[in-house]
C-alpha cells in the first residue's frame, strides 16, 4: 500500500512538473534581450544566431507554423515547398554558413551538389514565328553554352555575338557592377549587340528569378545573379523542401533556449525617446531594447511602429519603395511520373513581362501565354511524393495586390500551357491547389499600401533602390533592425534573406554591446 501511494504521488510529481512546463511555454518570461518578428529567412536566421550567441531572444511568429515563405508541406506521402524555389547560389549558399556556426553541418542536405553530373533543367523556348517550343536538357551552372545556342536556333555570327555578352558579364567585376546599382538590365543589354534569343532569355531570367522587369530591374541584381548560377551552381533544393533549413534553425535555436510565440500577431512595435523598448502582442506585452523586424519593412515602419515616429523624408523614402511582382503558383499531383528532371522552365519571345506588357495584365488583357517556372520535387527526393506519383510546383509572375483581378485569368493560362506542354497529365492528376498574392500576404507581410504585400521576394531589387541604394538594415529608430530581402543584402530570394539575418545578428550584438558599455 505504501509502494502504491509513493508511485501515485511520484506520478502526480512528475505531472505537476510537465504542467509547470508547459504553463512557461505557454507564458513566456516578459524582458528579453531581442525580438525577433516573423520566423522566415531572414528573422528566422537572425534569431538563431543571436541565440547561439548567448543573446536570449523571443521569437514571434503570427502563423501556427514557421518558415514564412521558406515553408514546406507533408501530407499524404508528398513532402513539397508552397511555391517554387531554386537555391542560387548552390556552392556555399549563407544557410551552410549558418549551419556550420550551429555546428550540425551533416544535417545540411542538399539534394543536388554543384558539381552533380545529372542533367538538371529543361528550359522551353519558342521564338516569334515559330509554331512550337524547342526544348533542351542541361546542367546547373550554365558552363556550356551550347545547349543555349540549340535552344535558340541561332547561327555561327550571332553565337559569337552571345559569347562576348555572357564573356564579359561573368568577368564584370564587382566594383563594376556597383556602378549599375542605378542602370536597369534593357540599358545594360542595350550596349551590346546581341540577337533576339539572348534579350529575350535575360528577359524572362528577370522575371523568373527576380520577380521584375527587364526595364526596371537593376543591371547589378541580375548580373550578380547570373554570375553565381554560372560559376557557382544553380536550381538547388533540399530534401523535404526548404522547410528543412527552418526545421533545423527552429530546432536549434530552442535548444539553445530561445522561446518561440506561434500564433501570435504583433500589434505595435514599442518606442519611446527615439529608442525601442519591446513590442505589444493581443498576448502581452514583451520587453526588449532590440526589436528585429522580418515582417517587411513598409508594413514595419508604417503600421507597426508608425509614421509619427520618423521623420517626414524617411516615411515618404519607405512610401516610395517599389514593390516586387508576385508569383502565383499551380501544384499538380499526379498518379504517373511526367516530369523527369528536377526543374522545368518555358518561356517565348511575347511572354515575358516589361513594365508595358504587365500594364495591360493589370488593365484585363491576358496574354496568349506566360512564362512557366516549375519544381518536380520527385526528382530532388525520391521520398518527397508516393511510389510512382508526382509533386509538380508551377508558377508564374503576377501582381503583388492581394486583390488581383487577373489571378484566376492567370491560372487558367497556366493550367492551358501545362497541358500543352505535358499532354498526358490530363489523365493522371489527382488535385490541384491554387496560391496568389493574397495567400502571400496573409502568410507573411500586410498589405499596407495600395497593390502590394504579395511581393513574391520583397522590395529592393530595382534602379535606385538596389545594392548600395538598398533600404539599410538599420532603422532610424535606435534598437530597430530589418531583416530579410528589403533591406542589407543582394541575391537570390532565400539566399538574400538569409544574408541579410546574418548581418542583423552581427548588427544586433554591436548596438546591445554598445548599450551595456554605457550603463
Amino acid at each position: 500500500m505504501a509502494k502504491a501511494n509513493a508511485k501515485k504521488k511520484a506520478t502526480k510529481q512528475v505531472r505537476s512538473t510537465k504542467q509547470v512546463r508547459e504553463i512557461k511555454e505557454a507564458r513566456p518570461r516578459d524582458s528579453y534581450d531581442v525580438i525577433v518578428i516573423g520566423s522566415g529567412p531572414g528573422g528566422g536566421s537572425a534569431a538563431t544566431l543571436l541565440q547561439k550567441r548567448g543573446i536570449r531572444t523571443l521569437l514571434i511568429e503570427k502563423n501556427g507554423f514557421l518558415g514564412g515563405k521558406m515553408v514546406s508541406i507533408e501530407k499524404d506521402g508528398y513532402a513539397y515547398d508552397l511555391f517554387p524555389h531554386g537555391q542560387v547560389p548552390m556552392r556555399r549558399p549563407s544557410f551552410e554558413e549558418i549551419f556550420e556556426e550551429l555546428g550540425v553541418q551533416d544535417e545540411f542536405a542538399p539534394c543536388l551538389l554543384p558539381d552533380d553530373p545529372r542533367e538538371v533543367a529543361r528550359i522551353a523556348y519558342r521564338a516569334r514565328g515559330w509554331k512550337d517550343y524547342r526544348r533542351v536538357t542541361m546542367g546547373q551552372t550554365m558552363a556550356d553554352p551550347k545547349p543555349f545556342f540549340e535552344l535558340w536556333g541561332i547561327g555561327a555570327e550571332d553565337q559569337a555575338k552571345a559569347m562576348k555578352f555572357m564573356t564579359d558579364l561573368v568577368l564584370l567585376p564587382e566594383e563594376k557592377l556597383d556602378e549599375l546599382d542605378n542602370v536597369s538590365m534593357h540599358e545594360y543589354i542595350s550596349r551590346f549587340d546581341i540577337p533576339l534569343a539572348v534579350y529575350s532569355y535575360m528577359a524572362f531570367h528577370a522575371n523568373a528569378s527576380l520577380a521584375e522587369p527587364i526595364d526596371l530591374v537593376a543591371a547589378s541584381e541580375q548580373i550578380r545573379i547570373l554570375k553565381q548560377i554560372m560559376l557557382q551552381g544553380g536550381g538547388g533544393q533540399y530534401k523535404g523542401g526548404f522547410g528543412l533549413l527552418t526545421k533545423v534553425m527552429m530546432r536549434e535555436f530552442e535548444k539553445n533556449g530561445g522561446t518561440i510565440l506561434k500564433n501570435t500577431k504583433v500589434q505595435q512595435i514599442l518606442v519611446k525617446d527615439g529608442f525601442v523598448t519591446g513590442v505589444k502582442t493581443a498576448k502581452g506585452t514583451f520587453k526588449a531594447p532590440i526589436v528585429v523586424s522580418s515582417a517587411g519593412i513598409q508594413p514595419t515602419v508604417l503600421k507597426l511602429v508608425g509614421e509619427k515616429y520618423f521623420d517626414r523624408s524617411y516615411v515618404n523614402y519607405i512610401k516610395g519603395l517599389a514593390p516586387g511582382w508576385g508569383f502565383t503558383s499551380i501544384r499538380y499531383f499526379v498518379n504517373k511520373p511526367v516530369m523527369n528532371v528536377p526543374i522545368y522552365a518555358a518561356y517565348s519571345d511575347d511572354s515575358w513581362w516589361n513594365m508595358e506588357r504587365f500594364l495591360k495584365v493589370k488593365e484585363g488583357v491576358i496574354p496568349d501565354e506566360v512564362i512557366l517556372f516549375m519544381c518536380n520535387h520527385s526528382a530532388y527526393d525520391k521520398e518527397a511524393a508516393p511510389p510512382g506519383k508526382q509533386i509538380l510546383v508551377s508558377g508564374t509572375i503576377c501582381s503583388p495586390d492581394p486583390e488581383a483581378k487577373e489571378i484566376k485569368a492567370l491560372w487558367k493560362k497556366m493550367d492551358e500551357q501545362m497541358h500543352r506542354l505535358f499532354p498526358e497529365i490530363s489523365a493522371c492528376v489527382e488535385k490541384k491547389e491554387c496560391a496568389g498574392p493574397k495567400d502571400v500576404s496573409v502568410l507573411t507581410r500586410d498589405a499596407v499600401l495600395p497593390g502590394q504585400g504579395g511581393e513574391c521576394v520583397g522590395l529592393g531589387q530595382i534602379v535606385g533602390q538596389c545594392g548600395k541604394l538598398k533600404p539599410k538594415s538599420e532603422a532610424p529608430i535606435r534598437g530597430l533592425y530589418f531583416a530579410g530581402a528589403d533591406a542589407g543584402a543582394a541575391g537570390m530570394g532565400t539566399h538574400q534573406s538569409a544574408l541579410s539575418g546574418r548581418e542583423v545578428a552581427r548588427l544586433a550584438i554591436h548596438e546591445r554591446n554598445r548599450r551595456l558599455k554605457t550603463q
